[in-house]
């Protein structure tokens, strides 16, 4: 098998090449073998649209498996192993003892502490009962984004983040369903605008100032600010912990991760693939992964954070003299407990809106259609 260039990149390969040495496009392939039009096949090379030879999933997810139902009814049950685990571990009031969620009632929001169960009932009717594939979509994605906004109430068991600043949280979600969309659709002009809305909502979110923005940090990097900078901008705030300690940059870094992950993300998307082979998709498939699971991946290096921490004899926690070992050990087993319910409320809140996208701008495409049609049969 002779080549001299390939037909998705154009890249020029050596004679009896099976791969592209660029792009690696399989030319034995037969959408391959008619786009060069081999004289084996014969035929013209077939019209290919712009960024369609791209991945075909995207989180692990395919379009197809999100728009029939079948995908949403894995990413269901995924997500209610997630829950059922998360929920019945204990929680550790005061730090020191430890309970079940539902004998925590007083200790915090009840609605916060039971939601996951509510959660379970919907993921389950999302999962088991005969439903359009976008209702399914749509329980998936209410009980997700009401899950995620139930976890700063669960943060005084954990040491973990106690608020969610609205803007950052809600520009870091348009921000997910953006990137879904045109991991999936290279040409979308909806999955652009809701990428650029997100990206913008979310830099907002880090300059209006805001009470209590330091709840927004863990505990261990509240002890840094010693009273100062809990209220104002998140920029702010957020910088003034790096200041106190060069030590937690890590931690530091992951909180501005919107800020600058969301811009580039817009920047890569905005211009549309003009060749075959969506290679800016390739870029922001790693972005995706950070976006969508930005506060799992929070709590992953909360919980690296607390393990990698020094040795003391006790720690003070709202004025009150706790044992290092036993708060060490809450916070390590509240933070295990966040990691498995926000990874089920964020990969439910973002991935199904494939199939509510798909559903809803397809109704409008049509009634747009029928306006048009009806508009032509007018008489003159």
């Amino acid at each position: 098998m002779s080549w001299s260039a390939c037909p998705v990149c154009a890249h020029n390969n050596p004679p009896q090449s099976f791969r592209c040495t660029s792009c690696a496009a399989d030319f034995s392939d037969p959408d391959l073998m008619a786009m060069m039009s081999l004289d084996s096949g014969g035929g013209d090379a077939p019209d290919i649209e712009a960024g369609s030879l791209a991945h075909s999933k995207i989180l692990g997810f395919s379009e197809d498996g999100l728009l029939d139902g079948t995908g949403v009814r894995k990413l269901a049950m995924l997500g209610l192993i997630l829950l059922i685990a998360g929920f019945l571990l204990p929680v550790h009031t005061n730090y020191i003892d430890s309970t079940s969620a539902w004998n925590a009632l007083e200790h915090a929001s009840s609605l916060a502490l039971l939601f996951p169960i509510l959660a379970i009932v919907l993921g389950l009717i999302a999962f088991l009962a005969p439903l359009a594939s976008w209702i399914r979509s749509a329980l998936l994605i209410v009980a997700g984004t009401l899950g995620l906004a139930t976890l700063p109430a669960l943060g005084n068991f954990s040491g973990s983040p106690e608020k969610l600043l609205p803007l950052i949280t809600l520009g870091t979600l348009l921000g997910g369903w953006g990137l879904v969309l045109r991991g999936l659709d290279a040409q979308s002009d909806v999955a652009r605008r809701i990428l650029i809305a997100g990206a913008a909502i979310a830099a907002a979110g880090y300059l209006i100032p805001m009470s209590d923005a330091g709840l927004s940090l863990p505990i261990e990097l509240r002890l840094f600010l010693q009273g100062e900078f809990e209220s104002g901008s998140a920029l702010g705030v957020y910088s003034g912990v790096f200041n106190r300690s060069p030590m937690v940059f890590f931690s530091v870094a992951y909180l501005f991760l919107p800020l600058v992950l969301l811009p580039a993300a817009a920047a890569i998307a905005y211009p549309k693939p003009t060749g075959a082979w969506d290679k800016r998709g390739l870029l922001l498939k790693p972005i995706s992964w950070f976006i969508v699971l930005y506060i799992p991946i929070g709590f992953v290096l909360f919980l690296l954070n607390m393990l990698g921490s020094g040795t003391y004899e006790t720690i003070v926690v709202d004025r009150q003299y706790i044992p290092y070992d036993d708060f060490r050990s809450a916070v390590l087993s509240g933070r295990f407990r966040q990691l498995l319910l926000s990874t089920a409320f964020a990969s439910w809140a973002v991935l199904p809106i494939v199939g509510l996208a798909k559903r809803f701008l397809s109704a409008a495409q049509q009634q747009s259609s029928d306006k048009n049609s009806s508009d032509s049969n007018e008489p003159l």
